[in-house]
């Protein structure tokens, strides 16, 4: 059951998720905050010791949620684990095109930012991005256990190199206002995850 405490807590954080995805961490300030979220002072430093506090409080959130996403995607009821993985990059390319500030990647908006201000931000961010990537590699693997991924794909390897290649499509998307670089990512993913050739079977079979 959701106390008081915790609803306040929550829309402080889903204030500061907005205004730090327009302006970043560093770009928004407490004023700023307190007064959008309509709450005082003493209330922000109730659930919060300071700034980077509240930082780390909006990552692990921010992280909990994007991971729980994840895994639901990965775990859907397609029939082959590789249209999961296309499926999540799918949706990549929709949030990421989107002009909408909220949709966005707070892993791309913030991880060159914080991981030079705040260690213990970095830290959560490279514990969240590893281990998505190690639900990535897993997926990769399962492809090629269900015939849906070529068994020459190296999933430890494959895996992280697609996540960074998509952090960086996305970065270049926002810097060139166009979705081309998500799309070249999608094509670049489609050939680093081939389907088998028709003379390969399944490791199962």
């Amino acid at each position: 059951m959701t106390t008081q405490t915790d609803s306040t807590r929550d829309h402080i954080l889903t204030t500061g998720r907005a205004l730090v995805a327009q302006r970043g961490f560093t770009g928004m300030g407490l004023a700023e905050l307190l007064k959008t979220a309509a709450v005082p002072k003493g209330s922000f430093y109730h659930y919060f010791a300071s700034k980077e506090d509240f930082g780390c409080k909006l990552l692990e959130q921010y992280i909990g949620q994007y991971g729980k996403t994840l895994t639901e995607i990965l775990e859907d009821s397609a029939p082959t684990a590789r249209a999961r993985l296309l499926e999540y990059w799918s949706r990549w390319v929709s949030s990421q095109s989107s002009q909408e500030a909220n949709s966005q990647c707070l892993i791309v908006k913030l991880g060159a930012e914080v991981s030079d201000i705040s260690e213990e931000m970095r830290r959560l961010l490279e514990a969240g991005t590893r281990t998505m990537t190690t639900q990535l590699a897993r997926t990769i693997a399962e492809g090629q256990q269900d015939g849906s991924i070529a068994t020459s794909v190296q999933p430890a390897l494959v895996g992280p190199a697609l996540y960074q290649m998509w952090l960086g499509a996305s970065l270049m998307a926002k810097l060139s206002r166009s979705p081309n670089p998500l799309l070249q990512a999608m094509e670049a993913t489609l050939v680093l995850l081939p389907e088998p050739h028709p003379e390969q079977t399944s490791p199962d079979t």
